[in-house]
């Protein structure tokens, strides 16, 4: 029986294509960004009773303190899940994001909203550090929260000799992550007021179009609160104790907690509209305290002032960060002609996109602009963050640093005269400091004004340049911040906020230098605050808000505020005139001196790290692969290291009953792969003995026992360089005149890839992909096997208007030398409305072009439960394909394609074409369905009067 699937896959599909065709697989599908490892890292290990933290030696001090914590929380969790522990929790600890990103413990490409991941197959727990500790506390308690739960549902249902098909709701898992890893906080009741007063808000049993995201957990978690104090909090962890007595969550909360899930949810989803609609007699709507200056998008954050001749609180200029489905821009907006109320956008920079702007930070970053028009702002570049200034009038880059031992940054604000600016950044050991750069005679230079455990963020620079204000957790209590300001003249520390609850946070000067606004949770949600820029005991209340307001800053003439207003979970630039003086003065308590920060744990010697192997993947598979060949059955084994850094995948098969002998058709693999470092690497041996035959469109017999060597090395996230060598030996090889042979082969093939598309429902949107491949394979026998093949691929996607993509396609193929392999065209994803193998030739071109726009988003089917119908798409396209050279394989003078009565030509140089319309349902999150109608022509004037219907999965490209 033959096998081959899931890890192995990939790998032993570029073997096998090797062996025939060295280059056509790569043309069918290709891209994908990549996972850089740019840090070579020295793992070390700390042990409890619990845990195995997995650390790297410059984050030592960060990891004991992390042990230490991680195990309080395992004890407790030990009571609160009722779980005996039998294994210790493997926990994986980045110093910083952009380390957690890097990590080779899941495949997965992780994005910076990723907070942290517990991996399922092996319970690894990854947690990234962003300087806080009380964020990082949270996360912890958050992904053990997922750890226990995972492990106490595989606990009961074996116990109970039931096998695991559910896992329950997503608001559910989240929820009681939630739950447990932290207390219901400001953030969460400005997010939620905001959802509920404004119709955002869903009931849980029909949350299909927040799945995800964040409301959707803090929906779960409020649940839970709700049912905690409803019914008691022993219910929620008795639902995990009986998970075997039911077959999906629905019934299992029916029988644990005694009233149906819809019922309870409904009571709960009334508990909060009580609790929030009698706000709006209080609070204001943003809509209503404010004006809005922000256009169009759901997502505009960061707003800042560009200062400028003549600019008025009405007339001035402002950039901002919009997230949009394709990426993240920076956006100048300013005004438009003589009316002040007429606003014009243009965008300066684009993210996501390119190396140089892989990644703006949204949430948690806003640029700063100098008096003479300058913008600093931060951006991911490869392994960490550089710092650009640019040109506010036409994006041009005047400077950028990169600093080799700081590897976040966020919070550029300039001093005066624009050559320097303070910053807020993390080195590899975690710690979150304050640093100023400055370049005033040609020379950079880096100086850290602070380096201590506190976590000092969201640096502002006074107009005078004497002080920075910026906010800290250095005033202990339990993580919250308070704004303090630190003397560039001597380094000298002093509080000036103390938030009696909540806190205080994005400090801004005013131009005139009297003021300070902040934004603070001490009135139970985000607001906007304002306080002498002195040290004072009284703070002044700008807004009073039904939802979070964040950023304030100054209008030019110091009685004003632009800021980022949330409405309907949507977040908009905002501006509110005000004069401060007349704001009514509230009383605050004296802050109080820094606490010591002194934690000392006792968490024993570090050890090295020791690979330790664990199974990923047994199990049995019933494989069709026509690059590998065969069908049948068989068992695969994939292992790897707890870093992921190091992975074995064995395979083996026989298809005895097909093709006789139990060893004559006994096939195997063993491949090892490396992604420690930058340069992938992998090294495997196998023994294959059937092979797909593109000419014959069978699978045929030949035997093949061989190496193989395969390398990636990605320049960045958008580019890399792949290659590989093959040298087998094979038995039976079938030559393009007929006749077969022995033939000892040596085949290798070198590509450059880039892809830096970005995807939304319509598929990629907008970016690129290009493919530039080159292989050859050499008959050391007789050379009569000789042959190369070059391939060239260029994929453009464009969006000129929202939701309408313009995606463009072309395909170039040709192959060379004695033994040259035929291309094929035809089929779903090439000539749309053509058999497969319609076309055939040494020498190939293929133009496509679609135009994709939405035809239904957000249907709900309400019967027999609500259920949001998975989106339609519609299409319009044009295919072409042209073959020209090479002639018919033949067996004893019979033509080859005779031997395949499947096929329905023979697959001749020509070209031909489509033009048609389609519809595809599904993207996202959902399985993409496409038809396609096409009407086909040979010669590019007539076309076939009745379209053809063709179905497929997923994208055409």
């Amino acid at each position: 029986m033959s096998f081959r699937r899931a890890a192995l896959a990939a790998t032993l599909t570029l073997v096998a294509l090797l062996a025939t065709h060295p280059t056509t697989a790569r043309a069918q599908g290709f891209g994908g960004k990549n996972k850089v490892q740019y840090d070579a890292l020295d793992w070390q290990v700390l042990e409890t009773p619990h845990v195995r933290l997995h650390f790297y030696a410059e984050e030592e001090s960060l990891a004991r303190r992390e042990a230490a914590f991680a195990e309080s929380v395992c004890v407790e969790y030990d009571q609160r899940f009722r779980l005996v522990r039998k294994h210790q929790v493997p926990i994986l600890l980045y110093s910083a994001h952009y380390l957690f990103q890097q990590t080779n413990a899941t495949p997965e490409l992780l994005t910076e909203g990723t907070g942290g991941l517990t991996e399922l197959i092996k319970g690894r727990v990854m947690i990234p550090h962003n300087g806080s500790w009380a964020r990082l506390a949270w996360v912890t308690r958050h992904e053990l929260t997922h750890w226990y739960m995972l492990e106490k549902i595989t606990r009961v249902m074996h116990e109970h000799k039931r096998s695991q098909n559910y896992l329950g709701p997503l608001w559910f898992t989240e929820g009681i992550a939630e739950y447990c890893g932290t207390h219901w906080d400001a953030d969460a009741e400005g997010l939620l007021r905001d959802a509920v007063l404004t119709g955002e808000a869903r009931h849980l049993t029909r949350s299909d179009d927040i799945t995800g995201t964040v409301l959707m957990y803090k929906e779960g978690q409020s649940f839970l609160l709700w049912l905690a104090d409803t019914y008691g909090d022993r219910k929620i962890f008795d639902l995990l104790d009986q998970w075997y007595r039911a077959e999906d969550f629905e019934t299992l909360f029916r029988l644990v907690v005694g009233v149906p899930l819809k019922k309870a949810d409904d009571q709960w989803y009334e508990s909060i509209r009580r609790r929030y609609y009698p706000t709006v007699a209080t609070a204001s709507s943003v809509t209503e305290a404010a004006r809005r200056v922000t256009p169009k998008g759901r997502y505009n954050l960061g707003p800042r002032i560009v200062p400028g001749p003549g600019a008025t609180d009405s007339t001035f200029q402002f950039c901002y960060f919009r997230a949009t489905e394709s990426g993240i821009d920076l956006v100048v907006n300013g005004p438009d002609g003589a009316r002040a109320r007429n606003r014009h956008e243009h965008r300066l920079l684009r993210g996501g996109l390119s190396p140089q702007f892989e990644s703006f930070h949204l949430f948690q970053d806003r640029p700063d602009v100098s008096s003479t028009g300058k913008i600093a702002l931060v951006s991911k570049r490869g392994g960490r963050d550089a710092l650009y200034v640019v040109d506010a009038r036409t994006g041009r880059i005047e400077r950028r640093f990169e600093f080799p031992h700081v590897v976040a940054m966020t919070s550029p604000s300039f001093l005066p005269g624009d050559t320097a600016v303070v910053f807020s950044a993390q080195d590899y050991g975690g710690s979150a400091d304050l640093y100023r750069a400055s370049w005033s005679d040609g020379t950079v230079r880096l100086a850290r004004l602070t380096h201590d455990d506190f976590d000092d963020v969201e640096p502002d620079v006074s107009p005078d340049g004497r002080w920075v204000a910026f906010a800290s957790d250095r005033v202990e209590r339990g993580g919250a911040y308070s704004l303090c300001r630190l003397s560039l003249a001597d380094g000298h520390i002093e509080t000036f906020s103390h938030p009696p609850k909540g806190d205080d946070r994005q400090p801004e000067y005013s131009p005139d230098g009297r003021w300070v606004a902040f934004r603070s949770t001490r009135g139970g949600t985000s607001d906007l605050w304002v306080r002498s820029a002195e040290p004072a005991d009284s703070v002044r209340r700008v807004t009073r808000l039904l939802g979070p307001a964040s950023d304030p800053g100054w209008l030019p003439s110091s009685k004003g505020l632009l800021f980022t207003g949330q409405n309907a979970i949507q977040f908009q630039t905002y501006r509110l005139a005000f004069d401060p003086d007349t704001l009514k003065a509230e009383a605050e308590s004296t802050a109080a001196a820094p606490a010591p920060f002194v934690h000392v744990y006792d968490t024993g010697r570090p050890e090295p790290y020791e690979r330790r192997l664990g199974l990923d993947l047994v199990q049995n598979a019933v494989a069709v692969n026509p690059a590998l060949g065969g069908s049948g059955g068989g068992g695969q084994v994939a292992m790897s290291d707890v870093l992921g850094n190091e992975q074995y995948q064995f395979s083996l098969s026989s298809d005895s009953e097909r093709l006789g002998s139990f060893w004559d058709s006994l096939e195997g693999s063993l491949l090892y792969i490396n992604q420690s470092r930058r340069l992938n690497y992998g090294l495997g041996l196998f023994r294959l003995t059937e092979v797909y035959d593109a000419d014959l469109n069978a699978i045929r017999l030949e035997r093949r026992v061989g190496v193989t060597a395969i390398a990636s090395y990605p320049f960045d996230k958008f580019n890399r360089l792949e290659g590989s060598l093959l040298v087998r030996h094979a038995q039976n090889h079938l030559l393009r005149d007929g006749g077969f042979a022995d033939a000892d082969l040596v085949s290798n093939f070198l590509s450059y890839v880039h892809d830096n598309t970005a995807w939304t429902l319509l598929g990629p949107s907008s970016g690129s992909r290009t493919l530039l491949s080159a292989g050859f394979t050499r008959d050391l026998t007789s050379t009569q096997g000789d042959y190369g093949s070059l391939i060239g691929e260029f994929r453009r996607y464009l969006m000129p208007i929202p939701q309408l993509v313009l995606a463009s396609r072309v395909q170039g193929q040709a192959s060379l030398g004695r033994d040259a392999q035929r291309f094929y065209m035809g089929g779903a994803t090439s000539l749309r409305g053509w058999d497969p193998r319609t076309l055939a030739g040494l020498r190939t071109l293929l133009l496509q072009q679609e135009v994709r726009f939405p035809l239904l988003r957000g249907m709900t089917v309400a019967l027999p439960n609500a259920w949001e119908f998975p989106p339609v798409s519609g299409v319009a396209f044009a295919d072409g394909g042209w073959a020209w050279g090479g002639s018919t394989l033949t067996l004893d003078g019979i033509p080859a394609y005779y031997f395949d009565t499947s096929q329905t030509g023979p697959g001749i140089a020509g070209h031909v074409g489509s033009v048609g319309v389609g519809f595809f349902v599904g993207g996202g999150y959902y399985p993409m369905l496409r038809w396609n109608y096409s009407w086909t022509t040979s010669d590019f004037h007539h076309f076939a009067p009745r379209p053809r219907t063709t179905f497929a999965f997923g994208y055409n490209f």
